[in-house]
């Protein structure tokens, strides 16, 4: 059968995957003229297979259209999507990376996330940690034999994508796609996958994305809750604070009738607060701004408190592949997931 150069990667970005993640999915050796070799295109296709959920044999021929290998169900939340190939093409890439993701991390499938959030907060909190902070979601996450990552690379620009939960046979992974420079936002949308994972919300489906509803790239018309964001949102909060219902509309700041107050004094106010409830100061100052929808004041507010250096996706990867370090790799999947997901 003719063929023409580069047609499998003529193909993959047809389905609307991004030329960058095309170059990083294709194997090093590929070269154009390679695709009038049966057996060159075959391993490329087998690879493919591996790395984006696709159905190899649709890879062969030029005139079949690219096929995927996920069947279970996906679930997208506060956001809608159109059945098609990007669709298919984003939930695939999922599976993709999740699959590699979980052959490399240590297999802790006997685990359970605990599905009573308190139970969880007990057992992360001593007097060392005061309060649920970002590295201990993250620890948690990695010791219930959860693994998480920041995707560097995507298939194409999805509108407000913020994280996916994925299930592999009764293994999990929590794949964060938005980056956020502050620590208590990505840990929310952490916790709130992990709270996903615990109430068995995927066990009826093979992924669910999750999108920010103040993400600036979803409409209000677009929007869709139901009760499975509602109790994520609740297991989360509790998690991080203590209570399901926990909600910050003001904290004590100067008023008057033009302002309510600066950043100093919320930064101020969030921290002696955070300590006498056991709350993380950050949580505090964004849930400040998701109730009074004051973001402006709520971010210079963030900014002042303790924070690392590394932005919370740089810090996810760090941990990752520390995690990833303590076994064996396959050089192939060590390629793939360095590309996606880079400290």
């Amino acid at each position: 059968m003719a063929t023409t150069p580069d047609n499998i990667v003529r193909k993959l970005l047809d389905v609307g995957l991004s030329q960058e993640l095309v170059d990083a999915s294709m194997p090093d050796w590929w070269l154009p003229q390679d695709q009038e070799s049966p057996s060159a295109r075959a391993l490329a296709s087998l690879l493919l297979a591996r790395r984006l959920s696709i159905d190899p044999e649709t890879l062969l021929d030029d005139g079949v259209p690219v096929g995927f290998l996920h069947t279970e169900p996906t679930k997208f939340k506060h956001m809608r999507l159109a059945d098609g190939p990007r669709r298919d093409a984003l939930i695939a890439f999922a599976h993709g990376v999740s699959r590699i993701l979980l052959s490399m991390a240590e297999d802790e499938a006997g685990r359970t996330v605990p599905a009573d959030p308190l139970t969880l907060r007990k057992a992360l909190l001593d007097p060392d940690h005061p309060f649920v902070s970002f590295g201990d979601v993250l620890a948690a996450c990695w010791s219930l034999g959860v693994p998480v990552l920041q995707l560097r690379l995507f298939p194409a620009r999805t509108k407000g994508v913020t994280a996916i939960a994925v299930r592999l046979r009764q293994r999990h992974a929590i794949l964060v796609a938005r980056e956020t420079g502050f620590e208590a936002q990505y840990m929310f949308h952490v916790a709130h996958e992990l709270g996903h994972i615990a109430l068995g919300h995927l066990d009826d489906a093979g992924a669910i994305f999750d999108a920010d509803p103040d993400d600036p790239d979803n409409r209000a018309d677009e929007l869709i809750d139901d009760e499975e964001e509602q109790a994520a949102d609740s297991y989360a909060q509790a998690l991080l604070t203590g209570s399901a219902n926990f909600n910050v509309v003001r904290l004590d700041l100067t008023r008057n009738d033009a302002k309510l107050g600066t950043a100093s004094e919320l930064a101020e106010r969030a921290i002696g607060t955070g300590l006498g409830l056991g709350v993380d100061p950050g949580h505090i100052v964004m849930c400040f701004g998701h109730s009074t929808k004051e973001w402006g004041l709520a971010n210079a507010a963030a900014k002042l408190l303790p924070r690392q250096p590394d932005k919370p996706g740089t810090l996810v990867n760090k941990v990752l592949w520390e995690q990833l370090s303590r076994s064996a790799q396959d050089d192939q999947a060590v390629a793939f997931l360095k590309a996606v997901a880079p400290v």
